[in-house]
């Protein structure tokens, strides 16, 4: 009995080379598709794909590996000892089948994510996952999810596949390499990597953008530099030194003074309207003709740019008036803006709406950290325009019923124009558009255009939503006591620059939104200069009462007043991206940070060297790095 279980925990490793070969060429298969993000080849591009594609490939599936020789060695010690043997083929294969499963569902996810959005699983995405209403705020709905679901189970059917034909068809299940067929594999993997490495080296050296974006496609690639050793042999290392910014989780001094308030003898209510991704070319007489008609009795900024590419860092920059790296430690210590300080203090009622989550992004951690949970109410069922509707319509009958005898701010986030970009027939005004929108069978390059007709419908529902507001603003005769802001936490890019959605460059798309401001007794008018969500924050304060400067609790500055801005700064999960009146400069966040810096012109167009816009913006680079800490307290 002893030794027929033991024969058996011997025969659970049948197959398995045959199948990890195989399985091995469908990693590489996944591991090449990456490639085809690279803008331009050459004869050095293709060394060096020829080389790190086969070697990564290998990488990947190391930890599968590992885990099936893990089980394969625990069921041998196992059947040695009497202990279970029998079972030791089911757990080599159903380690071997999850493990490679996972491998490939993890590279494919990651591969999709890169193609639509341009950046690999990173940060952003794990909290996406683990956050409560993050998977939803994708909008993905029920056919997309059951199309993943589908895929990810084909994945695994393929390994169990693959695996049972591994162990059943005798010129597999026998085949064994050799040790000299092994040393040579093995060998030929080292020199490839070696190869990949030097001319990575090399090209990063000389600034060779072939090769540096082709390592950029690939997930988890590991740079190697070799400016020491050109210095100590002699060479004269170029110019392109990298400006890494790094923001420690150091005791937050916000605001930088004391605050002093006192309070208006007619405090002005506060209405905040933001729509999610409404990028700055939706408001036009077609698109968004109530919020138009507004902005003609209002102030309209017309080159106004969102503190952040993705809801955290937009949302943060417009309430907080600081750039986004803050959000980490504010989200760490709970700590609300000077904003709502200021508005809790004077008694303010608050009417607060979202169609997408308060937990997502983390909005009762942040912004609303001291806000009542009970005044957060809670994202209406249904489709996004529906959610929008709804909420429209309890802040409409909020404001009717509010208490009379005191303040209130308003704040209302709008979902419709997220992706999938949701509208009701009657918001109808591009047409055609995509109507069956799922992530997984669409075609970028195909229907880009179909999906931003969605989008301007989905816009001009939204606009529908602001005007019942507005109107009911009016009906109350509210609008001479009342600062409206409308506005889009940042912008959304149809390829026009390479991507779609948001999230993943600086782009003007992807930055730019529309901006609203209505301060009674300011006048109106069109501001063409740049403005920032930074400047919001210290625009309403001092109107609430604030009497210290805004430079005590902002990085902003009065829209209204006389100073006027020669840069701005957005940012997202890990970089900063300085936006000049003539360049963009995107500086990693932390000095482990595996990227270089990049600089383009204002408009998005590629610089070959930022060594000539280094040099000439040092001290504003340098002032750039001081405001990223002046809020914290080292040591």
């Amino acid at each position: 009995m002893h030794l027929a279980e033991t024969r058996g925990a011997g025969r659970s490793g049948g197959g398995l080379p045959a199948f990890f070969g195989f399985t091995y060429l469908a990693v590489l298969g996944l591991a090449a598709a990456y490639l085809g993000r690279v803008p331009a080849w050459d004869l050095r591009t293709v060394m060096f794909a020829a080389g790190a594609v086969p070697t990564y490939a290998a990488f990947y599936l190391l930890p599968a590996l590992l885990l099936t020789l893990g089980a394969w060695g625990a069921g041998r010690l196992a059947a040695r000892r009497g202990r279970g043997g029998r079972w030791a083929g089911a757990l080599v294969a159903l380690v071997a089948v999850s493990a490679t499963g996972c491998t490939s569902i993890l590279l494919f996810a990651d591969l999709f994510i890169h193609r639509l959005y341009g950046f690999h699983l990173n940060g952003f995405v794990w909290n996406l996952i683990r956050t409560p209403g993050g998977i939803d705020s994708l909008g993905g709905g029920a056919a997309t999810t059951a199309t993943f679901a589908a895929m990810a189970a084909g994945f695994f059917l393929f390994q169990a596949v693959l695996l049972a034909a591994a162990r059943r068809l005798p010129l597999l299940a026998g085949w064994r390499p050799g040790r000299r067929t092994f040393r040579w594999g093995l060998a030929a993997l080292v020199l490839l990597s070696a190869g990949e490495r030097a001319t990575y080296a090399v090209s990063e050296f000389q600034g060779h953008a072939g090769v540096t974006e082709a390592a950029a496609t690939l997930p988890l690639y590991c740079p190697l530099t070799i400016h020491n050793l050109a210095r100590r042999l002699g060479y004269e290392v170029p110019r392109r030194a990298r400006l890494a910014v790094e923001v420690r989780a150091a005791r937050l001094a916000y605001p930088a003074r004391p605050l002093r308030v006192e309070p208006p003898a007619h405090p002005l209510n506060v209405v905040v309207l933001v729509a999610e991704s409404l990028r700055a070319d939706m408001l036009t007489p077609e698109i968004m003709p109530r919020t138009w008609r507004f902005a003609a009795r209002a102030h309209r900024f017309t080159r106004h740019y969102s503190g952040g590419n993705g809801t955290r860092m937009a949302l943060f920059s417009l309430f907080y008036g600081l750039y986004g790296s803050y959000w980490f430690p504010f989200l760490e210590l709970r700590r609300e803006p000077v904003w709502m300080e200021v508005l809790r203090r004077q008694r303010y009622q608050f009417f607060l709406y979202t169609g997408q989550s308060f937990t997502y992004p983390e909005l009762d951690k942040t912004v609303f950290a001291r806000v009542p949970r009970r005044l957060l109410h809670p994202t209406p069922p249904g489709y996004g325009w529906e959610r929008d509707r709804k909420n429209t319509a309890d802040l409409v009958a909020a404001i009717h019923g509010r208490d009379r005898r005191r303040p209130f701010f308003a704040f209302l986030f709008f979902e419709s124009t997220h992706a999938r970009y949701s509208f009701p027939e009657e918001s109808i005004i591009r047409r055609p558009y995509l109507r069956n929108f799922n992530y997984a069978t669409m075609d970028l390059a195909r229907d880009i255009g179909l999906i931003r007709n969605r989008y301007v419908n989905a816009a001009h529902h939204v606009d529908g939503q602001v005007g019942r507001i507005l109107d009911a603003l009016e009906r109350e005769g509210l609008l001479k006591d009342t600062m409206v802001v409308i506005t889009g936490d940042h912008g959304e890019e149809f390829m026009e620059k390479g991507h779609w959605g948001h999230n993943s460059e600086f782009t003007e798309e992807q930055t730019r939104v529309p901006l609203v401001l209505w301060v009674p007794g300011t006048g109106s008018g069109t501001v063409d200069r740049m403005t920032s969500h930074l400047d919001v924050a210290p625009t309403l304060l001092p109107r609430l009462g604030v009497r210290n400067p805004a430079s005590d609790y902002s990085l902003g500055f009065d829209l209204l007043g006389p100073r006027r801005r020669t840069y701005t700064v957005i940012c997202d999960w890990d970089r900063v991206a300085y936006v000049g009146m003539d360049y963009k400069a995107v500086i990693p966040v932390k000095t482990s940070a595996l990227m270089r810096n990049r600089v383009t012109t204002a408009d998005d167009r590629p610089l070959p060297d930022a060594a000539t816009f280094l040099s000439g913006h040092r001290d504003v680079l340098v002032r750039l790095m001081q405001e990223l800490r002046r809020f914290q307290r080292q040591g």
